[in-house]
């Protein structure tokens, strides 16, 4: 049961067509809603597009950072590389969108909403310039890459400091990591050298059990057995069910202060994501106690 439900999961992770399919829709997408306004004028960026458009800001938020995940992660096993900066950058990436589009408005809120921006774009960039670095010799096409990556990343630098932000500064890095993760995982330009096979540990399953009994909420049984992307996944819909919870009392664009039946509608959405998280939870002790 267990190895038939990581392999369910993991091709449904590893679907070239769903992987292409967000990507392209990210792509789309930023440059619609990153051109809503001029993005070479100052202040215009996708943030301060997002507070006057929270729903639109939350499906970019959505495609984005699905797309990054979902294509980096098949570039790792595509590639066979199992660094730890890497992948720890990986699967930490989607917990920063969540705060950077359901925290968005003036204050405390506008210095972690910064924050977490900062971090989603260094997180992603950590992920694939990890995976460049370890095939630098292998092929020019990563020295390559590598170069024009840098050389971007210090143009942007130069530019913030000399005209401030804009909208550009995001979407040059953002389309430019889109494009950059197509050509990788849905081409045939970057060669695949010394694949590293992944052989699976042996874990005891009792104290897995005990692990969802106690913890299954934030996915401890699912990170203790090596199945990252369940536990990943249950510990960000948890995340996200806590955050939904109390945006009520947070900047969320126009939505702030929010109260009657908005605010009964984000606690229900909260509240439903928590009751799945503990059935899943229960679910998965139950599945693992009857385990030998």
């Amino acid at each position: 049961m267990e190895r038939a439900w990581r392999k369910q999961s993991e091709s449904v992770l590893n679907s070239k067509k769903l992987s292409f399919t967000i990507l392209l829709m990210a792509l789309v997408f930023n440059i619609l809603f990153g051109f809503v306004r001029n993005p070479i004028a100052v202040e215009n960026t996708l943030s301060w597009i997002g507070y006057d458009y929270p729903v639109g800001f939350i499906v970019w938020g959505t495609l984005t950072g699905a797309a990054y995940f979902i294509n980096i992660f098949q570039i790792y096993n595509k590639f066979g590389y199992t660094g730890k900066i890497g992948t720890i950058s990986l699967y930490a990436a989607p917990f920063m969108v969540v705060i950077v589009v359901l925290i968005n408005d003036w204050g405390w809120e506008g210095i972690v909403h910064l924050i977490a921006a900062l971090a989603f774009i260094a997180l992603n960039g950590i992920s694939l310039m990890t995976f460049l670095l370890k095939n630098f010799k292998k092929h020019i096409c990563y020295k390559i890459t590598l170069f024009i990556v840098a050389l971007t990343l210090l143009g942007m630098i130069i530019t913030y400091f000399a005209i401030d932000k804009s909208g550009l500064l995001e979407l040059v890095p953002l389309l430019g990591g889109l494009v950059l993760i197509f050509f990788v995982n849905h081409t045939n330009f970057y060669p695949i050298v010394d694949k590293e096979e992944i052989v699976p540990k042996v874990k005891d399953k009792k104290k897995a059990a005990k692990l969802a009994s106690c913890l299954g909420m934030f996915g401890a049984d699912d990170f203790y057995l090596d199945r990252l992307p369940q536990g990943a996944g249950h510990l960000l819909i948890t995340y996200i069910g806590v955050v939904i919870c109390v945006v009520r009392f947070i900047g969320m664009g126009t939505i702030n202060n929010i109260n009657g039946e908005s605010a009964a509608v984000f606690l229900a959405v909260g509240l439903s994501m928590l009751g799945g998280s503990a059935a899943w939870a229960i679910y998965n002790g139950a599945i693992l106690s009857k385990a030998k």
